[in-house]
This record gives structure tokens, sequence and C-alpha cells, in this order.
């Protein structure tokens, strides 16, 4: 493959979120605005492992950092489906 050149324009791509054509992708395909809503998503979720920012965060303070991500975006989840509530199953007399 030969290098690109300045005048070239970028590589655009589609974002796997939102199926805009971005001219940047992470590692998952998302452009980074659905970075953002994921991460976000995340958090609400309390997934302290998959969420780049609950991560960097101390364990102490991750519980604070979902209370500000719900108070500014919502508790309504962004980019994923949320979580199918738990059916409770009746214990047979």
């Amino acid at each position: 493959m030969a290098p690109r050149t300045a005048d070239e324009p970028p590589m655009m791509d589609t974002c796997i979120g939102c199926d805009d054509v971005v001219a940047q992708r992470d590692d998952l395909g998302l452009c980074p605005a659905c970075a953002a809503k994921l991460d976000r998503d995340m958090i609400r979720d309390r997934d302290w492992e998959r969420s780049w920012t609950a991560w960097q965060t101390p364990a102490d303070q991750r519980e604070a950092l979902r209370a500000h991500v719900v108070a500014r975006y919502g508790a309504r989840y962004e980019l994923i489906a949320p979580p199918t509530p738990k059916r409770r199953r009746r214990k047979r007399s």
C-alpha cells in the first residue's frame, strides 16, 4: 500500500453506533460521540471495569461519578439496550 500524501482526504468510515460517516473511530468502531455514550451507559450500569472513566476513578468515588452522570445526562441508556429485569420465580407450595 502506498503511503498517503497530505493532499489526500482522510479515510472515512461508518460508526457502528450511529451509522454516521466519520474520519475517526475507536477500536470498537464507534465515533467519539458514541464512545462517550457507551462510557456513560457502563457507568449507569455500574460496570466499572468496562468504563474508561470509571476505571480511572478511585473505587470510593464511583457512586458519586454515577450520580453525576445520571444528574447531567439522565438515567436512560443512550446507546445500549437497558438490562432486562430478572423475573422472580414463585416457589410452588
